[in-house]
């Protein structure tokens, strides 16, 4: 849903706003990405917001986002896999963020003296993300690094405060820094939006957190924030499509952008048109909604800009395929409205389509991941992993020296699942790729009619 603002008029002169355009997306057809990282990719939301962004600014540049994230995984981890759970994807671009595990949270804390131990967890990350970076450069070529999220060290909060982590994850993002510069990648900072949003929640509500109350791992609007920081960094297009209606079809093309505008008529009081444009607006979900209170997203990365010039003076009715959407006056649709902030248009409700679908795909894509989590972390020793029944019994063994941890409920839910999904593999693999394609047929653009009436 839509909150608090119904009409968003926009301020910018439209000669100098469109000299961004659509922009050549970061990401062109065919590419397959994949995204590195622990928990917090093994979650997939970011990414899955990313892929939703692309599929629906850039319908006809067909992608595949490939989750590569094992929950507590630190930098060696990704190395050690990087041939199998990597590379195996033949990716055309990578993705990784990685540190949260690396500097070993729990060295940290009030009376806590570990000051060498710390100097030795960053060190073990510095060489092994530099050994991975140099394969991703050779082996893959486009590199993106992110900084990683932020250990949240300031909220008041019941979960233990292991004070200093967020420190160390600054200096993780300061090599991430060094080796961007290093290797010649992209470069994302997740880390200086988040504790900026933190600092000035946190001045009205100490509890306030953009992660969540474990101090480690983003909720749907920290992830949201992510994907924001993500698209600004590497300079994603602002809009989706600008309509300009102006005295006559000629006209109006020329000053409108990244759509096909025919049939332009204008009598009893109604002005019409038939209008194809070449991408969707970005559909915000309802669980990260909050997150548009604190970054200007709708603003910077979801223009689908409607203007109408040369109306008499008045109040007009907007139609789009006979759905009302909204009533406002002659200077407001001449300075542009963003359509794109009306969840009626028929625009919207198919991008939410689409992100039905690419939610569909995360969630299924999850049990995939389960199951290496499952083999990298506890079946990589095992030789006879063929045989579901030497498994399970190897799981079971496993399972018991897990007793007296911190996370035996967890471990003995993913073996479970891992003996129930296995055998389901291939068949879950081919409702990927049958989700993909449907990603890209139902993302395609229709023409639509718009309708603007004098009251």
């Amino acid at each position: 849903m839509i909150r608090a603002v119904f009409l968003f008029i926009l301020t910018i002169n439209s000669s100098t706003a469109f000299t961004q355009n659509t922009g050549t997306p970061l990401f062109p057809n065919g590419s397959k990405v994949c995204f590195v990282g622990n928990s917090i990719t093994h979650n997939g939301e970011y990414y899955n917001n990313l892929w939703l962004y692309y599929a629906t600014r850039f319908p006809k540049e067909k992608i595949t986002f490939y989750n590569a994230g094992i929950s507590g995984d630190v930098a060696g981890g990704v190395l050690k896999r990087i041939d199998t759970d990597i590379l195996v994807h033949k990716p055309s671009h990578v993705v990784m963020m990685i540190g949260m595990n690396d500097v070993r949270r729990s060295l940290y804390g009030k009376g806590k003296d570990n000051d060498s131990l710390k100097r030795n967890a960053l060190d073990f990350y510095k060489v092994n993300t530099e050994k991975t970076v140099g394969i991703f450069k050779e082996k893959i070529g486009n590199v993106i690094l992110l900084k990683p999220s932020i250990y949240d060290q300031t909220a008041t909060l019941e979960t233990e405060n292991f004070y200093g982590v967020n420190d160390a994850l600054q200096a993780c993002g300061a090599h991430m820094s060094f080796l961007a510069a290093k290797y010649q990648t992209e470069l994302v900072d997740f880390q200086s939006i988040m504790l900026k949003i933190n600092l000035q929640r946190q001045k009205q509500d100490s509890s306030f957190t953009i992660v969540s109350k474990d101090r480690v791992h983003p909720l749907s609007a920290g992830h949201f924030v992510m994907t924001y920081q993500f698209l600004k960094d590497t300079k994603a297009p602002q809009y989706v499509s600008k309509i300009s209606i102006g005295k006559d079809l000629g006209q109006s093309q020329k000053n409108s952008f990244n759509c096909k505008i025919e049939k332009l008529t204008s009598e009893n009081n109604t002005l019409s048109f038939q209008c194809l444009e070449e991408s969707l607006p970005f559909p915000v979900k309802e669980a990260a909604n909050i997150a548009l209170e604190w970054i200007p997203f709708q603003e910077e990365f979801n223009q689908q800009l409607f203007q109408v010039d040369n109306l008499t003076k008045g109040n007009y009715t907007v139609y789009i395929d006979d759905q009302l959407i909204t009533t406002c006056s002659e200077t407001e649709l001449k300075k542009g409205i963003n359509l794109a902030l009306f969840s009626q248009t028929p625009q919207y409700k198919q991008a939410v389509e689409v992100m039905k679908v690419s939610n569909q795909y995360r969630n299924t894509e999850s049990i995939i991941r389960n199951l290496r989590f499952v083999e990298l972390n506890h079946l990589s020793g095992l030789t006879a992993q063929a045989d579901l029944t030497v498994v399970e019994k190897h799981l079971a063994d496993r399972l018991e020296t897990l007793k007296n941890g911190g996370n035996y409920e967890y471990y003995h839910k993913q073996f479970k699942n891992y003996i129930e999904k296995k055998p389901s593999e291939d068949e879950i693999l081919k409702k990927l790729s049958s989700m993909v394609n449907t990603i890209y047929k139902i993302n395609q653009p229709q023409i639509h009619v718009f309708k603007i009436v004098k009251q």
